[in-house]
């Protein structure tokens, strides 16, 4: 498995601009905690779901092709079957590293992702955050 030399945390921190997959707007799921964690933080976050456009208060946009620029760090928070229809048009954006939530990726998943090139990085957001930082 190819994956960043960097520690999660360093990552984090060193990272400003990131592409939530998934975002939605349930204060209960995942998605939206880990979006309000990382603007906590002071990061640039863009949510990227067909579904929606808009949460609190920002655009979500349909597909990563459709972002301002290209993100730092895309953050995965979709079933790996959706993830795995999304990394071809990751790769076109630019994006070379994938934060890959719990239960977002499969051997099929990472597979594709390391043949396209892809660093990725196994770990919960929210759980790094909560061990390494007191915010």
């Amino acid at each position: 498995m190819e994956e960043t030399e960097m520690t999660p945390y360093e990552l984090l921190n060193q990272s400003e601009t990131y592409a939530l997959f998934g975002i939605n707007d349930d204060p209960e799921k995942y998605a939206l905690k880990i979006y309000r964690k990382l603007k906590e933080h002071g990061k640039t976050v863009w949510g990227i779901n067909p579904k929606y456009t808009e949460v609190d208060g920002d655009t979500v946009y349909a597909s990563v092709l459709d972002l301002p620029k290209t993100p730092d760090i895309a953050v995965m928070v979709v079933n790996p079957r959706i993830g795995i229809t999304m990394l071809e048009d990751m790769k076109t954006k630019g994006i070379t590293k994938l934060w890959l939530q719990p239960g977002t990726f499969d051997d099929a998943f990472l597979d594709a992702a390391h043949t396209l090139g892809f660093e990725t990085i196994d770990a919960c957001v929210l759980a790094v955050y909560s061990i390494y930082d007191k915010k």
